[in-house]
């Protein structure tokens, strides 16, 4: 008889394996490696708050109440990402409360992933052509992305042996689900997946308009990371075709549209002095990702 599986029973085994022998020294270095990876940013931001202006081509920018609030918003993020790295490497973080731990590095995901893959390559290729005229200094966003890059190689890393040692067997094996689940489920990851669709070809549309190839390589690979959410979440509905590769697909994607499209969406709504205008698909881009991603989440987790 199978039986559905709760979030009480996943943290009452949590380890496939014998815990003792988790975690071994690589897995420890994945840790330490993103926790070296915040200390560019944290400093360069130590020094922001503080009264100092390096990068900065306008000080008085920094005065700005709204960019003080997002300074001290990215730092407690960045923070985040060392209480992660240490609970995702250590015996200790394999007994925290699954909501505690998966919700923000999710959320940390959503924003670390799209860094190494296009931001990071996107600034470095970037620097090749005569600089724009800005508010910081050219060796700021190589220094600020590729730090970020960095946390999210060993971040993701780190969480997927974390996973495969506390939910191996559930993450392999589906269980049967409720059969007033099944209605709700199509439904919500019906709407996800076709708002992610429509972000993604907005995405697509933003690109084209702004021009240029630094832009264009962003926006696609956002478009690619919303298409491939919409993908990971039916897979997983369904159950259809890998079911790691859809668990991660549905995982990236959705953490990619929530986390980005909220940070766009609050930063352009707080008419903050990182907001920016004039192109309505960007706009909209952001706010169908957010949606997307979030119900995309509750549904995916419905699905499994």
């Amino acid at each position: 008889m199978t039986t559905t599986t709760s979030p009480a029973r996943i943290r009452s085994h949590p380890a496939d394996g014998p815990a003792r022998s988790w975690p071994r020294p690589g897995h420890r270095l994945l840790g330490l490696a993103a926790i070296a990876g915040t200390v560019p940013y944290l400093v360069l931001k130590a020094i922001w708050l503080t009264g100092g202006s390096a990068g900065v081509h306008d000080p008085t920018l920094l005065h700005d109440a709204s960019l003080t609030v997002l300074n001290v918003v990215t730092v407690a993020l960045d923070a985040c990402v060392v209480a992660l790295a240490l609970a995702l490497t250590t015996r200790r973080g394999l007994q925290a409360p699954a909501v505690a731990l998966l919700l923000p590095t999710w959320v940390g995901t959503g924003f670390l992933v799209p860094m190494a893959v296009s931001i990071l390559p996107a600034t470095l290729l970037s620097l090749g052509t005569p600089p724009e005229p800005g508010l910081l200094a050219p060796w700021v966003q190589p220094l600020v992305y590729g730090g970020f890059a960095w946390q999210g190689v060993f971040l993701v890393a780190a969480l997927a042996g974390y996973a495969r040692q506390r939910w191996g067997a559930q993450l392999r094996h589906p269980v049967r689900r409720a059969a007033a689940v099944e209605p709700v489920l199509r439904v919500v990851a019906g709407g996800a997946a076709v708002t992610a669709l429509v972000s993604a070809v907005l995405h697509v549309a933003t690109g084209l308009v702004i021009g240029g190839g630094v832009t264009i390589m962003t926006e696609s690979v956002n478009a690619l990371l919303a298409v491939a959410g919409a993908w990971g979440l039916v897979a997983l509905v369904r159950r259809r075709g890998p079911r790691r590769l859809a668990v991660t697909a549905a995982w990236t994607g959705c953490a990619a549209m929530f986390s980005w499209g909220l940070w766009s969406t609050v930063t352009t709504m707080g008419a903050t002095a990182l907001a920016t205008g004039g192109v309505p698909a960007a706009g909209l881009a952001a706010v169908t990702g957010l949606l997307a991603g979030l119900s995309g989440a509750i549904a995916a987790l419905l699905a499994l």
